[in-house]
């Protein structure tokens, strides 16, 4: 337990993509003294599960521009870091399986091509 500090600024409980973004961002920030409590290893858990299939459709136009960021991200991050993240940008399908599964798309589909326009 001696390599770990007797105090921190902040100290953040969970490694997964949650903790270890506030701790990106609040050094970012100019934050010394962050650390990462987890039990296993950095994103281990849920976040491991889902690697890659981070979709970029979502149902507002503000949840679009976080994963938008998100994915900015990722595809910097290990440029940023030194370090690979190991993150692999995979694609994925979405299958309407009702009429009203299918509106939902095609709403999404709406929001992100609004969104692509004003971005361009």
């Amino acid at each position: 337990m001696s390599n770990f500090p007797s105090h921190a600024q902040v100290v953040i409980i969970g490694g997964g993509v949650g903790g270890c973004s506030i701790a990106y961002h609040l050094t970012l920030l100019g934050w010394k003294n962050v650390v990462v409590l987890e039990r296993n290893d950095l994103t281990s858990g849920s976040t491991f599960h889902s690697a890659g299939l981070v979709g970029q459709l979502r149902t507002s136009s503000n949840l679009t521009k976080m994963i938008r960021y998100s994915t900015d991200l990722y595809r910097r991050l290990h440029v940023e870091t030194g370090r690979d993240p190991g993150w692999r940008e995979v694609g994925s399908l979405r299958l309407a399986s009702s009429p009203e599964r299918l509106e939902e798309l095609k709403r999404l589909v709406a929001v992100s091509a609004l969104l692509a326009y004003r971005w361009n």
